[in-house]
């Protein structure tokens, strides 16, 4: 009795959880082994957005007066934030300009963000040229790295012999309907793609017409920029790798969890999760926190969301309660009998 009590228990000690793994939610290599594995699903929560051009559109007739009230008054700071960042003498055009470009998508966390960012501020401050130029020269940026990063997955097919010995590439009709028919791109980016790059062609090589229509080029390029950022690298689009009906958060659909898109992109930030995990805040930033052990057994991607849309609040995954689980744990293991005893 005592020795089939003693195996139990050393087998639950070798039980791969969470708990013994180097770096726990976001140890990727070593979750295809977890014993709880059919209850996670790998939860991104690393992006960037700026929703704050939307606070510089007039108030609605409609609305209450009230709600006016606070959206003129948040427009006001907004208006003042601006020009401490981009001075008052050409303020109204500023504020047309910002409000021109709309919101920035939320697009996950790539070398993307931050020229994106440039290339919105070279456009508020009025430099549409340098705007235009950023805009259609991170347009190809990404169409190169989404090659050079996935090439290697797709080593059987056609494209592999004309992409794997090449460092760049300048043909984008070529690199678009290479990613396309590697499955890479969502609906629509491809024509996005290749609007730009008509914009790219006629701005970027000599075109006397562009010194009159420079404001609205570069508009436009930033807006399929913008497009193309939301669609692929988009958190609440259509990407067809998000688990659909989980309000306020994003989830990798198990089938997904080996695209070569998503692997290289989304994984690396994600946390490996299951339904009553929580989040905290540290100097660090936004961290996963998760009980260790869900127990056995299999949720398809249905189940997972219906468990997270009916999750007990009271049950989320905190400091508090995981450090009651670990205790628990410790006491569990004390009480285990030596051989023999």
């Amino acid at each position: 009795m005592l020795a089939t009590r003693y195996i139990a228990e050393i087998r639950c000690r070798m039980r791969k959880t969470i708990a013994n793994s180097g770096q726990g939610l976001y140890d990727q290599p070593a979750h295809a082994e977890l014993a709880d594995r059919g209850f996670r699903r790998y939860h991104p929560f690393s992006f960037d957005f700026d929703s704050s051009p939307l606070n510089l559109d007039e108030p609605e007739d409609h609305w209450e007066e009230h709600v006016k009230e606070t959206h003129r008054q948040n427009r006001a700071q907004q208006i003042e934030r601006l020009k401490q960042r981009y001075g008052p003498e050409k303020i109204e055009v500023v504020v047309q300009n910002v409000r021109d470009l709309g919101a920035k998508s939320m697009s996950l966390l790539a070398y993307h963000n931050q020229f994106h960012e440039q290339a919105r501020r070279a456009f508020v401050m009025g430099a549409y040229y340098p705007a235009l130029v950023a805009a259609c020269a991170l347009g190809e940026r990404i169409l190169n790295h989404l090659i050079l990063d996935l090439r290697d997955d797709f080593k059987s097919s056609a494209h592999y012999r004309k992409v794997y010995r090449k460092d760049s590439f300048d043909n984008w009709p070529f690199a678009v309907s290479v990613l396309a028919d590697w499955n890479v791109l969502v609906p629509d980016v491809d024509t996005e793609f290749l609007a730009l790059g008509e914009l790219r062609n006629r701005s970027i090589h000599f075109d006397p017409k562009t010194y009159t229509s420079l404001r609205e080029d570069a508009l436009a390029a930033l807006k399929r920029l913008n497009a193309i950022i939301a669609k692929q690298f988009g958190y609440f689009g259509s990407q067809p790798w998000f688990i659909e009906n989980t309000p306020g958060a994003q989830f990798i659909k198990r089938g997904f969890e080996t695209n070569p898109f998503v692997r290289a992109y989304i994984l690396p930030r994600a946390g490996f999760v299951g339904p009553l995990y929580g989040m905290t805040l540290t100097p660090a930033g936004w961290q996963h926190l998760d009980y260790a052990d869900y127990g056995d057994g299999e949720l398809s991607d249905e189940d997972f969301a219906k468990h997270y849309r009916d999750r007990d609040i009271a049950k989320v995954a905190s400091r508090e309660l995981i450090e009651t689980e670990r205790q628990a744990a410790n006491r569990s293991a004390d009480q285990i009998p030596e051989p023999g005893s």
